[in-house]
């Protein structure tokens, strides 16, 4: 298993690719996953061909583990809708291109993170739209988990809900990952946000959807017990999001459940952290990981059995 972490590398006043690469190779990681707003903008990509961002991974002895493609497919505004499966169509060419296999994106949501509706309604209340939004899900994203079948790629979805995004928990995920039956669709793990929405052990919840985790998009995540009494879940300012070892997540047992599930790709570090901003908080989440991984080039040892959660 690899390190990589999240770049918009090459984009409007950010650092260059080169610089980029250059970068991970001096902090041990292996790979990047580059953002479809940066150099690696899919306009750009069918435009000029992959060879720049392609040479330029080669030299530094790094390669390219994704694209970061998020797009809302759900959208009510049809018009919206289209033109957010026109986006996600050309990462998904790109990528087959650059010759990476993953592209990240959402499942999507026109009602941020209240398709469900009112709280402590029953299922099926009038406010809940989580059955129409995944007959929406299949609707929409057939062609392009078709066209990502075609072309050798798989769309990972990201877990996280605030985006606006249905395939945000167990229940969902089950319930999309049914809808289009492919392999070329899965999920991408990133247990920071199960922490705060109480989807735990997230070991469980890694074991539950064995097979299923395609990517591994990591953070942590701090919740206070204090502040979660004084504002309940309602709050804005109870919880917040870490890199990798500055959080409350054991990333022994969960890298340990990945690997047991058969996840042997990348661990991508998201550094959302206010208090370790910037490549401080990448290398910092880089290092806490490692130690938990097996020496490079040291198979891992899959146990004959593991826990399975059903």
């Amino acid at each position: 298993m690899d390190t990589s972490f999240s770049t918009s590398a090459g984009g409007d006043n950010t650092w260059s690719l080169d610089e980029c690469a250059r970068w991970a190779k001096e902090n041990e990681f292996d790979s990047i996953r580059l953002s479809t707003s940066g150099i690696a903008d899919s306009d750009r990509v069918l435009r000029e061909g992959p060879d720049e961002i392609k040479d330029t991974l080669r030299a530094n002895g790094i390669y390219l583990a994704a694209l970061s493609a998020h797009n809302n497919l759900l959208d009510d505004d049809q018009e919206q809708a289209d033109a957010a499966a026109e986006r996600l169509r050309k990462a998904v060419e790109s990528a087959s291109l650059l010759g990476t296999p993953i592209v990240v994106t959402q499942a999507g949501s026109p009602d941020t993170f209240r398709f469900y509706g009112q709280y402590s309604s029953p299922p099926g209340n009038p406010s809940d739209r989580s059955m129409e939004l995944v007959d929406r899900f299949k609707e929409r994203f057939t062609p392009i988990v078709k066209l990502a079948e075609e072309r050798g790629v798989t769309i990972a979805l990201d877990g996280a809900v605030r985006m606006g995004n249905i395939a945000c928990n167990p229940q969902m995920w089950e319930r999309v990952l049914d809808a289009i039956p492919s392999e070329h669709i899965g999920l991408s793990c990133d247990p920071s946000h199960w922490l705060w929405m109480m989807i735990l052990p997230a070991e469980d919840a890694i074991r539950m959807f064995a097979g299923k985790w395609v990517y591994a998009d990591v953070k942590d995540a701090e919740v206070s017990k204090e502040m979660l009494f004084r504002q309940g879940i309602i709050g804005n300012w109870w919880w917040q999001y870490r890199v990798p070892g500055r959080g409350q997540l054991n990333w022994g047992t969960i890298i340990g459940a990945l690997l047991e599930t058969g996840y042997d790709y990348v661990l991508c570090v998201e550094n959302e952290d206010r208090g370790m901003p910037g490549l401080a908080g990448f290398a910092l989440g880089g290092r806490h990981l490692r130690q938990f991984l097996p020496q490079k080039g040291e198979e891992y040892q899959r146990p004959s059995g593991f826990w399975e959660v059903g």
